[in-house]
């Protein structure tokens, strides 16, 4: 059986010291990199333009597919927000990914707030 070729969509928007990334379609081997690449750029043009940002929100509703790249993806989504003292939030997960997350007891890593964590030592 041949897959259909798969299409990441993000849009970005930026309001008062939040980064929201949309994500939609297959966060899936090939176009991890980009997915990566756009979180971290956003981040970076937010502060060079002399922008607070506190929180990185991945607006996760029209996610529709999430693979092992993809997961890794999202762990380096919370390495980058982590290296800048920004706050990661994956809202509207679908039900997917949460059973992905909690499979690879991922879930608290990738959910708990930054002050949470910094609580619990990690």
């Amino acid at each position: 059986m041949t897959r259909p070729v798969s299409r990441l969509s993000l849009r970005t928007e930026f309001q008062q010291g939040v980064v929201t990334v949309h994500v939609g379609g297959s966060l899936e081997f090939g176009v991890t990199e980009s997915f990566v690449a756009t979180v971290t750029e956003q981040l970076d043009r937010a502060r060079a333009g002399s922008r607070p940002v506190q929180q990185l929100q991945l607006n996760l509703a029209e996610l529709t597919f999430v693979d092992s790249m993809g997961l890794a993806a999202l762990l380096m989504a919370r390495r980058v927000t982590d290296a800048r003292g920004v706050a990661l939030v994956l809202s509207r997960r679908p039900e997917s990914l949460d059973r992905l997350l909690h499979i690879t007891c991922t879930f608290d890593h990738l959910t708990a707030s930054t002050a949470t964590r910094e609580m619990q030592g990690e």
